[in-house]
């Protein structure tokens, strides 16, 4: 039997509308995987990764963050990462309740991994576990540093001003994945807002702060070769994490987007064993 995609909306309270999308494999789910995105990009980029986890028994869910992709918006602007952390409890909440008794895992990548990694130091909503790949959890360092201050000047005068583009050849050492992405039309191109800067910097000072209350079964992946989110980060997260259930794995010269480099069969291979073995 095939994987049956659904698609859908929802909102937290106050918020604008999220798309969503699931993929579901044809049998009785053995658990529930929730998938957060990165920054300007969204949850249709996922469905070979997705498909893949289907097609071994787990139920996928995935939105796209406010401001991104299909959903509702200011595009990729927040004020506050609260706003993604109401956001994401909405989305695990009708998860959750679509699960039944089922474990549900939590997934995040990029500033996805940050927000799940926030989410779950200072929220502790119940979970079957936490997988990060290249989450952007590790302090700033050099010029971003030295800028952070005067980015929260700018945030402060002008929110909106866009500060900061992200390079597309920075996400794969797959060509074939570079041109998509930046001819993806749901792939916001333009540049980070001071806002999301600012915010960004508060989240990881927060994170930094409280990544050792994280107790939950813990996968944590990373490139070595990532120029966006230094691998130094994956490590910092998982030497600081009070789990007693924790898994590094650190591809060496992969890029950004593991489950979009040549190598993500063996990303994915490591991906699914671990959920089969924790569900």
């Amino acid at each position: 039997m095939g994987v049956e995609t659904r698609e859908a909306t929802f909102s937290s309270e106050g918020g604008p509308q999220l798309y969503r999308r699931s993929w579901l494999p044809g049998g009785e789910a053995r658990a529930a995987v929730a998938i957060v995105h990165g920054y300007a990009e969204h949850c249709g980029r996922y469905q070979w990764t997705a498909e893949q986890l289907a097609g071994a028994g787990f139920a996928v869910h995935a939105y796209d963050l406010r401001g991104h992709g299909q959903s509702e918006g200011a595009r990729v602007f927040v004020k506050s990462f609260r706003e993604h952390l109401d956001d994401l409890d909405a989305f695990l909440a009708l998860v959750r309740a679509e699960s039944g008794d089922r474990p549900v895992f939590l997934l995040g990548h990029s500033m996805g991994g940050m927000i799940v990694t926030l989410y779950c130091s200072i929220r502790h909503r119940e979970l079957a576990g936490l997988i990060t790949s290249g989450a952007a959890v590790s302090r700033p360092g050099g010029l971003l540093r030295v800028m952070a201050g005067v980015i929260g000047m700018i945030a402060r005068v002008r929110p909106t001003l866009g500060v900061r583009r992200l390079a597309a050849a920075t996400v794969s050492r797959d060509p074939a994945v570079v041109e998509a992405y930046d001819n993806d039309p749901l792939v916001f191109r333009g540049k980070m807002p001071a806002a999301l800067m600012a915010s960004f910097g508060r989240a990881l000072s927060r994170i930094q702060d409280d990544m050792d209350t994280i107790s939950l079964p813990l996968l944590v992946m990373h490139g070595t070769a990532d120029e966006l989110a230094p691998a130094e980060g994956a490590q910092a997260l998982y030497d600081a994490v009070a789990s007693s259930d924790k898994t590094l794995k650190l591809y060496e010269g992969l890029a950004h987007e593991i489950l979009n480099e040549p190598e993500k069969e063996q990303v994915m291979d490591d991906l699914r064993a671990w959920l089969l073995a924790h569900s």
